[in-house]
């Protein structure tokens, strides 16, 4: 089979049980590939993708009915070989689209119910990009000093303001508040980012001390809290972080890792998303802030949190996906085995994590199209430099089944370990057993072969990484 024609839903689904469909169908022409593949997450805490496939025929025909969760928009990604365009559909759609692979951008169109969405989104990528290329505009904007920033990010939501302006007649109501309220939140997301961000750009480096007048941002950025935009995927990043960061700029900061005073400040960030924040969104806030925190605090903390969350919503459908990361949160906890696999190294030998017992491991899963991974590879690298004469042992486990690319970075780099590969990307067995979720994934495992910290250092946290190792030598 050649390369997939790749058709990526990218589903935010709000705490919605009930299904519905989209159906989608059409005809690619000059097609770089026969079949799509169409993915979607049904869950707004974590991303398990659920994945369906169809065949385009010999005239490059295709047709696929999706199941979905009932009434709400849904962010979509429609890749065709390198090609690739965007999709908010809603339950219930019915497209047709017609494309020329040879001319994607401009020859992309669609008939149909929920054609009028879709036709306007093809028009702002032809005007305005993708929707994903404001948030590369407002990242540049973060060097800007404070006044000079908020004018910036402004001016950028007012340009997609306008495009809309000019291009709604015919568009739903719905969709009109969800594209403002996208950007809008966008706009408040970047705000959060910014006192910290703002001086590591400065400085070139990781930083966690913020000056005051960075927080000028934050006291700008508004509480503007709505049940009915959890399908809106800036939304939530927004509710994610606008208490914590609130806190900060009230002067409510922790440096360092004082963990009973990182627990005081969580626990009055909980208070607050209780007495603020409406029913589901408070709901979604404190599942996310759970389920983000299961991994790297005691364990006994989230048990007891989790028993609250229990108590409070006992019905919620984010109890199934919390379990999971408390369980996950347990099988990493220090002290407990690391899972074994097999390693299959480059130059075709095989052996087990297991068979480095008596080194203390650190490892990386990481990926060739990951440009976080490879940029930390070079800290890695200086840390290698700085721990010598000691029993320990670098491996790197690739999920991203593209060999080549990985020598060429190794090699390019020359950086030093055992390098191997896993079958199976996401779903790799391995992957799952570390519950890795986003890449790059470090664990630190002492010499026995059990876990050693909840939160392995990033390499960029080259002082405090050599620290936790140099602690780990007999």
């Amino acid at each position: 089979m050649r390369a997939l024609c790749l058709a990526v839903f990218i589903l935010i689904a709000a705490n919605v049980p009930a299904q519905d469909v989209v159906k989608l169908s059409g005809r690619v022409v000059n097609p770089l590939s026969d079949s799509i593949k169409i993915s979607y997450n049904d869950d707004i805490i974590a991303y398990y993708p659920k994945e369906f496939f169809a065949v385009l025929d010999k005239k490059g025909n295709f047709s696929i009915t999706i199941p979905v969760p009932a009434g709400i928009y849904i962010q979509a990604e429609i890749d065709h070989g390198n090609r690739s365009a965007e999709l908010i559909v809603r339950p219930g759609d019915s497209l047709v689209m017609a494309v020329d692979a040879a001319h994607f951008d401009s020859s992309v169109h669609y008939t149909g119910k929920g054609s009028q969405v879709e036709n306007f989104i093809a028009r702002h990528t032809l005007a305005r990009g993708r929707m994903n290329q404001y948030t590369i505009k407002i990242k540049t904007d973060i060097s800007k000093e404070p006044a000079d920033f908020l004018k910036s990010i402004e001016q950028e939501k007012k340009n997609e303001m306008d495009f809309l302006n000019k291009n709604k007649p015919g568009l739903p109501v719905s969709f009109i508040q969800y594209w403002t309220a996208f950007y809008q939140y966008y706009n408040y997301f970047f705000m959060q980012q910014y006192p910290q961000v703002h001086e590591m750009i400065k400085y070139r480096r990781y930083t966690d001390t913020v000056p005051p007048q960075n927080y000028a941002v934050i006291k700008a950025m508004a509480y503007a809290f709505n049940d009915t935009l959890l399908q809106v995927p800036p939304y939530l990043l927004y509710l994610t972080g606008v208490l914590d960061i609130k806190l900060k700029a009230a002067g409510y900061v922790y440096l360092g890792k004082d963990e009973e005073i990182m627990q005081k400040i969580q626990d009055s960030v909980t208070t607050l998303a209780y007495q603020l924040l409406p029913p589901r969104s408070a709901e979604y806030f404190i599942a996310q802030n759970l389920y983000g925190r299961a991994r790297n605090q005691e364990l006994s903390v989230t048990e007891s949190q989790f028993d609250t969350f229990k108590t409070h919503w006992p019905g919620s459908s984010y109890i199934p996906v919390i379990e999971k990361q408390v369980s996950m949160a347990r099988k990493l906890a220090p002290g407990q085995p690391a899972p074994d696999f097999e390693i299959h190294t480059p130059d075709g030998k095989s052996m087990n994590l297991c068979d480095l017992r008596g080194k203390v491991i650190f490892l990386s899963f990481w990926a060739s199209w990951c440009k976080q991974c490879i940029g930390e590879m070079m800290s890695e690298k200086k840390v290698q430099e700085l721990i010598i004469n000691k029993p320990l042992e670098f491996v790197y486990v690739s999920i991203g089944n593209d060999t080549a690319a990985e020598r060429n970075i190794v090699n390019k780099l020359k950086i030093k370990g055992i390098f191997s590969d896993v079958a199976g990307g996401w779903n790799a067995k391995e992957v799952q057993q570390y519950g890795v979720q986003t890449l790059p994934a470090y664990y630190l495992i002492d010499e026995d072969g059990n876990f050693a910290l909840r939160n392995c250092p990033h390499p960029t946290q080259s002082t405090q990484l050599i620290l936790e190792i140099e602690k780990l030598f007999r």
